[in-house]
């Protein structure tokens, strides 16, 4: 997954939240030392965002928000973005689809 440089307190809110969430798969695929190359690997990763969407909106909730001076609404909804081109870039974006629409109840 590759991050531009206007990104990178993007990719560092992901990081955190793989380090928080104790996903070895999502931080290898933040930091780019390695792709996607199944569909059960773009399920996993998609539940990581799912479950770091939700722990990130409690963590608001709750005034424990990471160290960095951010909106994370905004931020959650751009690595929305990064994730879903990610997959589709990598051919599993329809992984991505059912694995969301499961995770959401559609």
């Amino acid at each position: 997954m590759k991050f531009n440089e206007h990104e990178l307190a993007i990719k560092n809110i992901a990081i955190h939240y793989s380090h928080k969430l104790k996903n070895q798969l999502a931080e290898d695929i933040l930091l780019g030392k390695r792709d996607i190359t199944s569909a059960e690997e773009t399920k996993l990763l998609t539940q990581f965002f799912w479950q770091m969407a939700d722990q990130a909106a409690k963590d608001y909730q709750n005034g424990g928000q990471p160290d960095i001076d951010v909106d994370l609404e905004s931020y959650m909804e751009k690595l929305m973005n990064i994730f879903i081109g990610y997959t589709k870039s990598a051919g599993f974006n329809q992984q991505w689809i059912e694995e969301s629409n499961r995770i959401n109840g559609a």
